[in-house]
């Protein structure tokens, strides 16, 4: 009974070593490249996904790389702006494999390949030297340039693989953080306060002169209604004294009514809120406190 189930494990063993040493596979993410004694060509390019046959090695020897994007994150690098102030500086770039054929001859491997981006990615930035440091930070971000940075270091990148041959296309190189140390901290904070400070006098500036104008145009108004408010006053005082003359002109042709009526008046005056019915003859008591002006008047 032993010697069926041992015969049935050495035959799946050497069934796996035969396949391990004869058969390769493709996955859907991969491109392989199959060299022949180290040696490969256009050919040896395989990137249809399933099984496949080969030589055992050291004949055949199966290079697979994946086709998938990959990122490439740098160590924080210190760099110095146009304008002498530093700055820390995290970038990464994204990519991918395109050419295995080429990838393989140039770069050999990933690693390799990473080394070598990380390399070309540490010269680029060479670029941030080009830029004023208010034009990497600033609250108003039409200001800001690290798009344009980004942009440019994508490009240069692009165009210095390609020329290499390396097999490789940049997707993406970006900067993920970007840090302060402390000297160039203080003197951004200084900066600041300047402006903060200059900002508010001159909101202060501007304040005093509104008010001095709003002021100015209050006293501008003031003297126009002042002038038509004593137009006005005039003109109806003139027109009140021709109204006076017309009926002093109509109480001298009736010189009775005009006592009446002033009498009536008079008591008015001396009894406010109440209400009296008297006749003309009651009234004769007001002659008693008549003016001596008011006597020889009418004595006249």
């Amino acid at each position: 009974m032993r010697n069926p189930i041992t015969a049935l494990i050495a035959f799946i063993i050497a069934l796996a070593l035969c396949a391990y040493m004869f058969v390769y596979r493709v996955n859907y993410d991969e491109h392989v490249v199959k060299t022949w004694w180290g040696s490969a060509d256009q050919t040896s390019v395989i990137t249809e996904p399933g099984l496949g046959l080969k030589a055992p090695w050291p004949m055949h020897k199966i290079h697979a790389f994946t086709t998938r994007v990959q990122l490439l994150e740098q160590e924080l690098a210190q760099f110095q702006t146009s304008d002498n102030n530093s700055v820390a500086l995290q970038t990464y770039v994204t990519w991918r494999i395109v050419d295995p054929y080429s990838f393989l001859v140039a770069l050999q491997n990933v690693d390799q390949a990473r080394e070598v981006l990380s390399t070309q990615m540490s010269n680029l930035l060479g670029e941030v030297s080009r830029y004023r440091f208010d034009q990497l930070v600033n609250l108003d971000p039409s200001k800001l340039k690290l798009g344009e940075i980004e942009e440019n270091c994508t490009r240069q990148l692009t165009e210095e693989v390609t020329r290499l041959g390396y097999g490789i296309e940049i997707k993406q190189v970006g900067i993920r953080r970007l840090v302060l140390p402390e000297s160039t901290t203080e003197k951004v904070f200084e900066r600041m306060r300047s402006t903060r400070e200059r900002l508010a006098a001159s909101a202060t500036q501007e304040g005093e002169n509104e008010a001095v104008r709003i002021t100015a145009e209050a006293e501008r108004v003031k003297g126009q209604i002042l002038s038509f408010a004593q137009a006005e006053a005039a003109k109806i005082r003139s027109e009140g004294l021709k109204d006076a003359g017309t009926r002093y002109a109509t109480f001298a042709d009736n010189t009775e009514l005009a006592v009446f009526l002033r009498q009536v008046d008079t008591m008015k005056k001396m009894l406010p809120g109440s209400t009296l019915i008297l006749d003309a003859n009651a009234l004769e008591f007001l002659n008693l406190i008549r003016t001596p002006g008011a006597e020889a008047q009418g004595a006249e």
